[in-house]
Parts: structure tokens; sequence; C-alpha cells
């Protein structure tokens, strides 16, 4: 979708169609250079397509004045399939160059092995009391998204943030917000005041800050100091990875932090009042009747949160009987979670 509500300063969102696990569009945003163009994030690869789903990309292009061969560098902010899976078929088309972050290479690394990734999460689930039935079910989460991912393609240029790029004359900072994704980036105008926040920065919805062996073994920490890191930029128009524009970004992360702190609390007085499994924290807190994309977000979202208290000293684990770990507090009197997040 162009128009004059999806532009702004020479930068063009452009929704691309998903529909897989409700996430219905991805915003790729065109950035005018001269008479070529980087787009940042281009969606996912449609297998029942005879296109693949170049076709809509390609008219979001020329909405924005732009043939697909203009196309010179794509900026993925993360490499999770809904931003990166149209990122191979896009580069044979066009000869891009392709701009991610170093640490995206792990993502990269779970595309070529598959079977790997899934067993790396069958064994946290089994040792955080997933049931055996059920933690195959979770584990094939990653099964659901690769056939819309064209190819694996690793970046041409890695990024460690703090980069300056020049798009069309004018300098984009690179900000690295692990969090989300240990690999994100957002790109930052000073002198325009806009942010691309890919979804370290979402309208409506708290972006899932989630648990993975192998990644962050404290992604709820990250993502607390990366909100920090874009709040001090003070953007004037935030352009996210979903959803429309917006503006008060302070107001947007400050309401982010509120609700991570209510589920921080939740969680910490839950293991308080009885030693528990992850999945017992689970469904103790969410609906237990709910879809298995979402089932597995409450539980890789209820990791993070408990690896934030544990590395915080709030709590410990202890293996059971079965095998399966228990969660305790360390303290009678544990701090405020207020004063935990205030120094994260």
């Amino acid at each position: 979708m162009t128009g004059p509500d999806a532009r702004l300063d020479g930068v063009t969102r452009v929704a691309l169609p998903v529909g897989i696990n409700a996430v219905e569009t991805v915003n790729m945003h065109v950035l005018a250079d001269g008479d070529r163009v980087t787009v940042v994030d281009c969606g996912v690869w449609r297998p029942d397509l005879p296109d693949g789903g170049l076709a809509a990309l390609e008219a979001g292009l020329q909405g924005a004045g732009y043939a697909l061969s203009d196309v010179s560098r794509i900026l993925v902010t993360h490499a999770h399939i809904d931003h990166y899976g149209l990122a191979g078929a896009l580069m044979e088309r066009t000869g891009a160059e392709l701009v991610m972050h170093a640490m995206t290479d792990l993502d990269c690394e779970k595309y070529r092995h598959p079977d790997t990734a899934r067993a790396r999460r069958r064994d946290t689930y089994a040792d955080h009391g997933v049931s055996e039935g059920e933690r195959t079910d979770l584990a094939d989460h990653l099964t659901r998204w690769l056939p819309y991912l064209h190819s694996v393609v690793e970046a041409s240029s890695r990024l460690r943030g703090g980069e300056e790029l020049e798009i069309g004359g004018d300098r984009w900072s690179v900000v690295h917000t692990p969090g989300h994704s240990l690999g994100h980036v957002c790109l930052w105008s000073a002198a325009r005041g806009v942010l691309l926040s890919g979804d370290h920065l979402l309208p409506g919805i708290t972006p899932p800050v989630t648990f993975e062996r192998g990644f962050d073994n404290d992604p709820l920490r990250s993502y607390l100091e990366s909100l920090r890191r874009v709040a001090d930029l003070r953007p004037e128009h935030v352009m996210p990875g979903h959803g429309m524009p917006f503006g008060d970004a302070v107001g947007r992360i400050e309401a982010i932090l509120r609700t991570k702190l209510r589920r921080l609390e939740k969680i910490r007085r839950a293991i308080a009042d009885r030693p528990s499994s992850v999945v017992e924290l689970a469904d103790r807190l969410v609906a237990k009747a709910v879809l298995a994309h979402q089932r597995q977000l409450a539980i890789n979202e209820t990791l993070s949160h408990i690896a934030f208290l544990r590395w915080s000293g709030v709590v410990e684990r202890r293996t059971r009987p079965d095998g399966v770990y228990e969660w305790y507090a360390t303290s009678d009197t544990p701090p405020d979670v207020r004063d935990l997040v205030g120094a994260a």
C-alpha cells in the first residue's frame, strides 16, 4: 500500500502481504537514493504464487516511482522470515547487496540446519516441562515458516551498530537494538527525526521478546537497554515493520516498559507463591486454550522474563526428580521489580 499517508520525507511505506500465524502484512520501506533505491525489509517468498510475491513488491516500488531494477541495496532490520524471506530472490533479480547485522548469522545457521534447530527447541521444552506430545508441535514453529523463505543468503555487508549509511544524500545511523532479535537494527535519521524501527518498536502491540538457546542469555535485558537507547534519540516519527507510522516514540516506549514490568511482577509473584516450572507458570498466567503459535510465544516469553529475574538474582532453578527445571525465589524479601528494570 502506498499513498500520501505512507510517505514521509522521501521514505515510502509499502505494506506487503504475509498471512502466516496472524501476521497479515509487513512493511517494506523504500528510501530514495538518487536514481537508485534502498529497500528496508522485503517480506516473504510466496510459494503459492508464480512470481513468489515479487509482483507485490514491484508494484510498491512503482508506486514510489522506481522499477525493480533500481534496487541497489536491501537492508534487513532482522532476519526473521517475514522481513527477510524474499531477500534471496530479490538479490537474484537485481544484483543488490544485502546489508544485515553480523548476529543474523545465527538465524541463517538455523535456517540452513532446521533439524538441529528443532532438536534444540525440543530439548529446551523438555527441560522446562513441556509434554513429549506438545514439544514436537511447538518445536515445529520453524517448519511452518520455512516454505516462505526463498533461500538462505548471508549479508554482503555486515553491520555491528554505529555505522552511518549515506542514502540519497542523507545520513542514516545504524542503531543495534537486540531483544526481539539478537541481530536487530534500526535506522535513525537525526536530521529528519525519523526512525525506521523494524519490530523493535511497534504501534498497538508489544513486540515479543523470546528466549532461544544459543542466542542471547538475557534477551529481555537486552531489549530494555535497547528501548532506552532509542528513547534517548527522541524520534519524532517512527516507521515500524508492521502497522502505520506513529509519533511520540517516548510515550510508546514508556507504555511498553509498563507492560514488561507488569509481566515481570506477575511471574515473580507466581514463583514466590509456589516454585514452578515454566509450563506451569505459562498455564497459570496465560490461557491454556490458545493457538499453537500463541502458546509457543507464551512459553518462550516466560523463559525470557525468568532469565531476566535469574540474572538479577531474584529467582534460581533446581532440577526435580523427573528432570524438569523448577524455579524458586531466592529471597523472602525480593527487590522491587521497578528497580530491577531501572537498573537494566
